[in-house]
């Protein structure tokens, strides 16, 4: 049977500012599944497990097969939109007597809907949590915001393990064999895309270790269409600020709000200042995330712990994966990790 190249992702739960309980990410994950929603528990219907994705209508997620080991949770979140039609690319205009040699002007596109009591998917997302350890194996349209999201709804507002002032958030971790040995070697970020040809590589803004947002002294909004587009020309850089103004309405107001900070220099902040930082772009795709360490090299897609493996597919034709063989090789990731000491327990 073949398998597929995934990446396994990993994040651990924040509970530093109080909004989490004491017992862990899976184990309330475990307690949620076993609480009753009317005449069965969470766990034994998926209609109890389905909830709307917030801001984005006629879309659901739903957690959907799901195994309880004795230390871990692990799952799937799939993505869908009931009723949607599933777009098809006709490669001929003639399918029994033209070749895919042909030369067409267009392709034709037709719909198709899926059949009846099914339907089409747009992502399946695989995951586990060991303690407060998360893992997963995330799909572009499901990835951590989506897992943040339908976990508090699971955990909070489905089955009430956790009280209203909790939520969950999944911080990342910067590879340490990538960045440096601890997050204070972290020289800086860079947040973006591909840098355009005009503009050289080395050419971003660095965020010193010796300026540390300690606090707001106040906000100022720059009211008036010059004073805001100097703003955001000054965080984007000039082509970036072009490409965002040229997508705003014609009848639109320009309004740019700066929370004004003070800096202090002392470098024993510097850890808690880089935490903040991995924090805020927790969510910010991989390949939009570049960092600066120690060697002077900039870290890309592999600056945030992770870990490539093969993983069996259902069938050689097919693109699912094999669930046992996800979690014998997430379970495997996780032990790996704590004997190279790139996590603790």
């Amino acid at each position: 049977m073949s398998s597929k190249r995934c990446k396994i992702h990993y994040r651990r739960l924040r509970r530093d500012n109080g909004q989490f309980p004491d017992d862990t990410l899976s184990a309330k994950i475990a307690q949620a599944l076993n609480c009753p929603k009317g005449a069965t528990k969470i766990g034994d219907s998926v209609r109890n497990r389905m909830t709307n994705v917030p801001r984005v209508d006629g879309y659901q997620r739903v957690l959907n097969n799901f195994h309880l080991g004795q230390d871990y949770v692990f799952g799937d979140i799939c993505l869908f939109s009931p009723g949607q039609m599933q777009a098809l690319l006709q490669l001929t205009s003639d399918p029994e007597h033209a070749t895919l040699e042909e030369v067409m002007k267009a392709w034709e596109i037709a719909e198709s809907k899926a059949p009846e009591g099914h339907e089409y998917l747009h992502g399946i997302a695989y995951w586990m949590a060991i303690g407060d350890h998360f893992y997963k194996i995330q799909h572009v349209a499901l990835q951590t915001k989506a897992s943040e999201e339908y976990l508090t709804w699971l955990l909070r507002d489905q089955s009430q393990v956790i009280g209203m002032e909790h939520w969950i958030e999944l911080q990342a971790e910067f590879d340490r064999a990538q960045v440096g040995g601890d997050l204070g070697d972290v020289k800086s970020i860079e947040i973006g895309g591909l840098v355009p040809e005009t503009i050289k590589a080395e050419e971003f803004v660095e965020v010193p270790k010796d300026i540390i947002t300690h606090g707001s002294l106040g906000e100022k909004v720059a009211a008036g269409w010059n004073k805001a587009k100097n703003v955001i020309v000054e965080l984007l850089g000039e082509v970036e600020a072009d490409k965002l103004l040229a997508q705003m309405p014609a009848d639109a107001a320009l309004e740019v709000t700066v929370n004004i900070g003070y800096r202090a220099k002392k470098r024993k902040f510097a850890k808690e200042f880089m935490k903040n930082i991995a924090s805020g772009l927790r969510n910010v795709p991989d390949g939009e995330i570049r960092i600066r360490g120690v060697d002077g090299e900039i870290k890309g897609d592999d600056a945030r712990l992770s870990a490539d493996m093969n993983i069996r597919k259902v069938s050689d034709q097919s693109n699912l994966l094999d669930i046992p063989h996800v979690i014998e090789q997430i379970l495997e990731v996780h032990r790996r990790f704590l004997h190279d000491g790139k996590i603790v327990e």
